[in-house]
């Protein structure tokens, strides 16, 4: 198993909100009853709920932000659709007390800093004790998270495949809060802020367990396995997915169009040799998402199949074990599967 290294060197990046206008308070965050959700699979006290992209996923979003009525955290790669910044503001000019992380290197979220600018929005480049920022969640009141695939990019909301979870176990929303203070704190220069502690925790992170808990779904399917993201370059996930088939599960792979992602090439090549069968999705849609579904428990978040990803970046995701909302990111899959491209 590969070891999961964090470099410690922090560089942050400066601030470019308006800083001297004043922002709301943010009380405490919540306390949930920790040590009851240890693994990504122990059940929750509270259902999550599935959604999937891109129909509608525009205004969803829109609403997410504005059901915010105390607080409203942000953590977003790629942040470009000048809409929901919009509807960002509005919460901050409301009342809201709102912070949002970007990643620095992304130069598309030029178009959201004038917005958050001179709507006096808290926001901050996330330090480089990662890679790349990549995670993509909306913490709401303190109460309710939304951990997705989707950037907030155009693409996203009209030709993107993606999925996303609300989860309000209140457990869950401690742990993702603890993990974007912990971000804000180092984006602000604190060097020794404290880190989340995750020792007991459903959520799959990186860099922390994300993993080791990806490849423990993929070796937990005994009779099926779907696999709809963008790329595998993780040599460890890659076997893994092999050696689920040799061991009797159907395995269904679904990646990115090989144009843009020429690994893919070399990818479906591998596993068609193998007896998996692979599909690219070329002109049916944008193939964003980042999902394995394994028996009924399906994995939805930010993280990519790749080492990077894992051990690098700032991720987020989860596992949805609610039958009925598997349910629904299972149709997506069967009916994605049904109109891709067979690679070979």
């Amino acid at each position: 198993m590969r070891c999961l290294v964090l470099c410690v060197a922090l560089i942050t990046f400066g601030c470019r909100a308006a800083d001297d206008l004043a922002a709301p308070t943010i009380d405490a965050a919540p306390d949930g009853v920790d040590g009851t959700g240890c693994t990504a699979t122990t059940p929750r006290t509270v259902p999550l709920e599935a959604f999937i992209g891109p129909t509608g996923l525009q205004a969803r979003l829109g609403g997410y932000i504005d059901s915010a009525t105390t607080s409203l955290d942000v953590q977003m790669y790629l942040f470009s659709v000048t809409e929901l910044a919009s509807h960002i503001t509005a919460a901050r000019m409301r009342g809201v007390a709102v912070r949002v992380i970007l990643d620095p290197g992304e130069a598309a979220n030029n178009a959201v800093y004038p917005l958050f600018n001179s709507g006096g929005v808290p926001w901050k480049n996330a330090a480089s004790v990662y890679s790349y920022a990549h995670a993509k969640y909306l913490i709401i009141d303190r109460t309710t998270t939304v951990i997705m695939s989707m950037n907030f990019n155009g693409d996203a909301m009209v030709r993107e495949r993606n999925y996303g979870v609300v989860d309000r176990d209140p457990e869950d929303v401690t742990d993702l809060q603890a993990i974007f203070d912990e971000d804000w704190a180092l984006a602000n220069g604190n060097k020794n802020a404290p880190a989340a502690n995750l020792t007991c925790t459903r959520l799959i992170v990186s860099p922390i367990n994300s993993n080791q808990r990806v490849l423990e779904l993929i070796a937990s399917a005994q009779t099926t396995l779907d696999v709809e993201v963008m790329y595998i370059t993780d040599v460890v996930v890659q076997n893994y997915v092999a050696a689920a088939h040799d061991r009797g599960v159907t395995v269904r792979v679904i990646l990115s169009d090989p144009s843009g992602t020429p690994g893919n090439t070399g990818m479906a090549t591998f596993l068609g040799g193998k007896g998996i069968p692979v599909k690219y999705a070329i002109d049916q849609f944008y193939l964003h998402a980042k999902l394995i579904i394994a028996d009924g428990v399906a994995f939805v978040g930010s993280e990519n199949m790749s080492p990077t990803s894992f051990t690098q970046n700032r991720e987020v995701g989860a596992l949805a074990l609610e039958p009925d909302q598997v349910a629904l990111i299972q149709a997506q899959f069967d009916s994605d599967w049904a109109i891709t491209t067979p690679a070979m």
